[in-house]
C-alpha cells in the first residue's frame, strides 16, 4: 500500500512539474528582430533565450557580393613577374570520339494471354462500397472533413460570399493580433539626399511630415517603444551608408495560442461553413 501511495504521489509531482513548464513556456515572450543597414538585411526569431536566424538563410551571404571574374573555359591566364602584362594561352583539346550508338535489341512482343473475363455485376457494388468505406476511414474526425467540403462548395457556388466570410475572420484576427503585438527597440536613422540642396530641403520637409503622421497612425493600433527616431538632410550624400532601421516585434505565446483557438471556434460556428444536413 505504501508503494502505491508513493507511485501516485510521484505521478502527481511529475504532472505538476509538466504543467508548470507548460505555463512558463506559454508566458515566455515570442518575437522577431529585424535590422537593416545599407547592403545588409537580417531577421531573427526570438523565443526567450533562444534565437533562430530567419534571414539570411543558411549558406546565403548576408550582403550581396559581386562574383569574381573568371577566365572563359578553355583559356588559361598567365601574368608576368611584374604583373603589368598578361598573356592568354588557349588550350585546344581534341574532341572526344563520338560514342558508339547503343545496339538496339528487338524484342518480340509477349504472347498475349487469354482475354480477361468480364467482371460480374455483383462485384461492382462491392468495389464501390469498399471505396466509400476507405474514404470514411481516411476522413478527418469530429466532422472536420464535412466542414472543409462545405467551404469548398461555398467557394465554387458563391466566391464573393466565400471571400467576405474569409475577410471577416481575417479582419477579426488582425485587429486582435495588433492589440497583442508590441514594437520595442525602434531605432531609425535616415538621411535625405537629392541632386540639389533646395530639392534636398524640400524632400526632407515632406519626409519629416510623412514620418510623423505614419508614427501617429501606427501608435493608434500598436504599442511602440522607440529608442531613436532621427531624420536629417544630407546635402553631400556622404552619410548614406549610416542609415539604420531596426526594431523588434514581441508578443506572448499564450495570447497567440488563445487567438488561434478562438479563430478555429469562429470558423466552426460560422453558419456559412456548416455542412449540409443529411436527409
Amino acid at each position: 500500500m505504501a508503494i502505491l501511495l508513493f507511485l501516485l504521489r510521484l505521478i502527481g509531482w511529475v504532472l505538476l512539474a509538466v504543467l508548470l513548464l507548460l505555463l512558463v513556456a506559454l508566458l515566455i515572450p515570442l518575437g522577431v528582430r529585424f535590422a537593416y543597414r545599407p547592403g545588409s538585411v537580417r531577421a531573427t526569431a526570438c523565443y526567450g533565450p533562444l534565437h533562430f536566424t530567419l534571414w539570411p538563410r543558411k549558406g546565403q551571404p548576408e550582403t550581396l557580393k559581386k562574383p569574381a571574374s573568371a577566365a572563359p573555359p578553355g583559356q588559361t591566364v598567365r601574368k608576368t613577374a611584374d604583373g603589368e602584362q598578361a598573356s592568354v594561352t588557349v588550350e585546344v583539346k581534341p574532341d572526344k570520339p563520338a560514342a558508339k550508338p547503343a545496339q538496339t535489341v528487338a524484342r518480340q512482343p509477349a504472347a498475349q494471354g487469354k482475354p480477361e473475363a468480364p467482371k460480374s455485376a455483383d462485384s461492382v457494388p462491392t468495389e464501390s462500397a469498399d471505396a466509400e468505406g476507405g474514404a470514411k476511414k481516411g476522413s478527418l474526425p469530429f466532422g472536420i472533413s464535412a466542414r472543409i467540403d462545405a467551404a469548398m462548395q461555398l467557394l465554387s457556388n458563391d466566391p464573393i460570399a466565400f471571400a467576405r466570410c474569409m475577410l471577416g475572420h481575417t479582419g477579426w484576427l488582425g485587429r486582435h493580433l495588433l492589440r497583442s503585438v508590441r514594437v520595442s527597440g525602434l531605432d531609425i536613422f535616415w538621411t535625405v539626399t537629392a541632386d540639389e540642396a533646395s530639392t534636398t530641403a524640400e524632400l526632407f520637409g515632406a519626409e519629416m511630415a510623412l514620418a510623423n503622421n505614419l508614427l501617429a497612425l501606427v501608435q493608434q493600433y500598436i504599442r511602440v517603444q522607440s529608442d531613436r527616431l532621427w531624420l536629417e538632410p544630407d546635402f553631400t550624400g556622404e552619410r548614406a551608408g549610416e542609415r539604420i532601421v531596426s526594431f523588434r516585434l514581441t508578443s506572448c505565446a499564450a495570447v497567440l495560442l488563445w487567438l488561434v483557438i478562438r479563430l478555429l471556434h469562429r470558423l466552426w460556428k460560422d453558419p456559412q461553413l456548416q455542412p449540409a444536413a443529411k436527409a
